[in-house]
């Protein structure tokens, strides 16, 4: 039931994996090209930390559905305590991620698990098949512990026009024909993210950019099938001869991201959750499933860990050079240790006041999302608090490993590029990882990520006032009316 990272690496060997084009060529070996291998490792270090000693506890946990173990993130919580065990589990991914790698598998392992306790959902709206495939889904992404990816976004083609009208409505994935096996899907979708290492995905389109029926089909599907594609953008591992000294996060850390291309694909019927019915889209992702609640939630935990991280970086370049001690400093440090705070107190706050429903416990929607969208502006503030209490210290840093092993050079860099705190060596390290952080193309990757993973941030700010919180807007207007109700009018 839980798989070792060989395993998973064995897998993607014998060929479950995508057709994936990178630099102008199909790629042959996805496990050992130098534009997949860092995140294939990766990956894999997710499934052996699940048989780390220190971490099985909280990385385990016994399903009923399935009568055996499973990876932390495929449990569907009935309690509160339960909600409280996996995000603690989640935290422990995360750290071990420093924050990064948002697209590791457990992402999709609790998409499956709410799709799962949610089965009634797709019955009663599609019809009972559609509930048995979910949960049969899900039965078989945990026991195989599958790696699956997603793909929801529209190619941005005309953002002027529904893909409906486009001189082609199927540059965004729709489905083209049904058949006696299933319905052909053609079309594309970005942005996704390991699309190029993963087994399987789900796709998942977001309906509100069209409410075209041909567009209303949400399925699961190996990503081996005949006609799924991959175009994978450049990958940002460092250069050849540069490794974890110069390049700490981009080492270990890098994702793929690409476009991912359905070329007349046959999609099982048993594999479809969602077929033809765009009006549901509002109970899907806000009212019964309530799916934005879930993945919001899932990106809180990696932002706080990465806040963790983040806090610990600035501090640890303020004190090394000695600065600490200065009131503007200390301002910036606080503030990243203030939306440290409040994404803690968003995830335990989530877990208290959970809606608990007859087949699932569910985090607080509102605290969830509110904290998420709130991340979008928090982070990559964050980065430039690390931008301006670094400075231009950040940038004239030895370009390698290789420096330090010259004896005449070793003596400048020693003596000139000492910090008060710290020896050359050390403070070659921490800004190397600082400017890995702020300055590279993973780094950066990572906070334009941050910024729009969720969408514009001007429209997810503005739907906490227009669909999070507008079951509260008359309980929130009550205190006004109070005091307005109160207040003496006029003499008639």
């Amino acid at each position: 039931m839980i798989r070792r990272g060989e395993d998973y690496i064995r897998s993607l060997r014998e060929g479950n994996h995508p057709v994936v084009y990178y630099d102008g060529k199909v790629v042959d070996n996805i496990v050992d090209h130098p534009a997949f291998k860092i995140p294939v490792r990766t990956t894999a270090s997710y499934y052996d930390l699940h048989w780390d000693p220190e971490k099985r506890e909280k990385l385990r946990h016994y399903s009923p559905v399935l009568g055996d173990e499973v990876g932390i993130s495929f449990m569907i919580p009935r309690s509160k305590p339960d909600l409280r065990r996996l995000a603690e589990g989640l935290i422990t991914i995360y750290d071990h991620y420093k924050g990064f790698f948002g697209r590791s598998p457990d992402y999709l392992n609790m998409w499956s698990a709410v799709f799962a306790a949610h089965h009634d959902y797709f019955s009663k709206h599609f019809g009972s098949k559609f509930g048995e495939n979910a949960i049969e889904i899900y039965r078989e992404h945990a026991k195989r512990d599958l790696f699956f990816t997603h793909a929801i976004v529209a190619p941005m083609y005309d953002r002027s026009k529904p893909p409906s009208q486009w001189p082609d409505p199927y540059i965004w994935a729709g489905v083209l024909r049904e058949t006696s096996e299933g319905v052909v899907v053609r079309g594309a979708a970005m942005i996704s993210t390991s699309a190029a290492y993963a087994e399987w995905l789900w796709y998942l389109p977001n309906i509100r950019r069209d409410t075209d029926p041909r567009y209303a089909i949400f399925f699961a599907i190996p990503t081996n099938t005949k006609g799924v594609k991959v175009l994978a953008r450049r990958s940002f591992a460092p250069r050849d001869g540069y490794s974890e000294f110069e390049y700490p996060i981009s080492s270990r850390y890098e994702e793929s991201d690409g476009l991912l291309i359905f070329d007349d694909v046959l999609i099982p019927r048993e594999n479809i959750i969602f077929y033809k019915k765009p009006e549901e889209i509002e109970n899907f992702m806000w009212h019964e499933v309530r799916l934005r609640a879930w993945f919001n939630w899932h990106f809180v935990i990696q932002h706080y860990c990465r806040l963790k991280f983040l806090a610990g970086l600035a501090i640890a370049v303020a004190q090394a050079s000695g600065i600490d001690s200065f009131i503007n400093v200390q301002e910036k440090l606080g503030e990243i240790l203030i939306y440290l705070a409040l994404n803690e107190a968003a995830i335990y706050g989530s877990i208290e006041l959970a809606e608990e429903l007859p087949n699932i416990v569910r985090p607080n929607a509102q605290i969830a999302i509110a904290a998420s969208h709130f991340n979008m502006k928090a982070l990559p503030r964050a980065n430039e608090i690390l931008r301006l209490i670094s400075a231009g210290a950040s940038i004239p840093i030895p370009s390698s490993i290789k420096d330090f092993e010259n004896t005449e050079e070793r003596v400048y860099i020693e003596k000139y590029l000492s910090m008060k705190g710290i020896n050359a060596l050390e403070r070659v390290k921490l800004f190397n990882l600082l400017w890995d952080v702020i300055g590279s193309e993973a780094g950066i990757r990572y906070e334009q990520y941050d910024r729009f993973s969720r969408g514009d941030s001007t429209i997810r700010w503005a739907q906490t006032y227009t669909e999070v919180y507008k079951s509260k807007h008359e309980e929130l207007k009550k205190m006004t009316k109070d005091i307005l109700d109160q207040m003496p009018n006029p003499k008639q």
